[in-house]
């Protein structure tokens, strides 16, 4: 492994995710569905991308909140197993732990059912000072999806991040809505105007740019101060540009894909892996797409991704 001894603060949704597969496009109106046994995850933005970048040798710090409840028992169970740093685990007196049930049908297409009431009081109080202090690279993938983060939370981890002389990447979640493209770009603004790293997916950037064309988006995103964008595109692989180049660097197309569950989420801890290494942002980003092609080959939102040793030779013989 390439010696690297970065740490890196994820911040955010702690999840219990339950795959339920297959489910019948028809299910609302069937009786009954026979399934596979179903199997708990741990998922999350912030825990999809700690558990990545502990597969690639980064020492993730991670931050969230969990319910005293089985599924908060789950995640605590899962997080000792894999040895990750807890500290910034905290447990809310009342409200129960985040839980996805998600319906996934015979052809991939994905439904989620989600309980998540503690996405609504995480903030950047819960988050503790030392963990940012300790980190070289503080990462948020929930903005739009947590409600008190939102209404500044973000921006000030952020600010403190700078502050303290550390990178900030930052994702979206879901950024679904009837609102208009400015009611996003202006309840962004202050955490993209501490931002860094910007790395939504295509649709993501659709609806807060109000743009399509990917020039058009870079455009709409260039006046914050961001000094990389990373647009995720699925299929195609990823969009980057850091202001004054652009690239758009394909996907792997030898995987076939079982779960795109944290696809996402496993091309952003792909593309922090690559930056800390000191790779160029094209470098980084076709290491990101591997890591998301070798995801979604497994159930889950983190599984099929190997060590960095196996994706590093997997792209550098390609």
């Amino acid at each position: 492994m390439i010696p690297i001894m970065q740490k890196v603060l994820c911040a955010g949704m702690i999840v219990c995710d339950i795959p339920l597969r297959p489910i019948p496009a028809s299910i609302m109106t069937d009786n009954l569905c026979l399934i596979e046994a179903p199997r708990p995850c741990a998922g999350g933005n912030a825990l999809n991308v700690a558990i990545t970048l502990n597969k690639l040798g980064i020492t993730p710090l991670l931050s969230g909140m969990i319910g005293h409840d089985s599924n908060g028992d789950f995640i605590m169970e899962e997080t000792h197993k894999l040895g990750l740093d807890e500290r910034g685990l905290r447990y809310h007196p009342s409200l129960g732990t985040m839980v996805c049930y998600i319906l996934v049908e015979a052809n991939g297409a994905r439904h989620f059912c989600t309980y998540n009431e503690l996405s609504k009081v995480f903030s950047y109080t819960d988050i503790i000072p030392t963990l940012i202090e300790e980190a070289d690279l503080v990462y948020y993938g929930c903005a739009l999806c947590m409600e008190a983060m939102d209404a500044g939370g973000a921006a000030a981890l952020f600010k403190k991040a700078h502050d303290l002389g550390k990178l900030t990447l930052a994702d979206t979640c879901n950024a679904l809505g009837e609102h208009p493209s400015a009611f996003f770009q202006e309840l962004l603004s202050p955490m993209l105007h501490e931002t860094d790293i910007f790395a939504p997916s295509y649709d993501e950037a659709i609806i807060i740019s109000g743009a399509q064309d990917l020039s058009a988006i870079r455009h709409a995103f260039s006046g914050y101060g961001i000094k990389i964008l990373t647009v995720k595109l699925g299929k195609h692989g990823s969009y980057i540009t850091d202001f004054h180049d652009e690239w758009l660097i394909p996907a792997f197309t030898e995987f076939v894909a079982k779960d795109t569950t944290g696809a996402g989420d496993a091309f952003t801890a792909g593309f922090i892996r690559g930056l800390l290494a000191g790779w160029n942002p094209p470098n980084a980003a076709r290491f990101a797409n591997a890591v998301a092609g070798f995801k979604i080959t497994q159930v889950g939102p983190t599984g099929g991704v190997p060590d960095f040793e196996t994706l590093y030779r997997y792209v550098s013989e390609r």
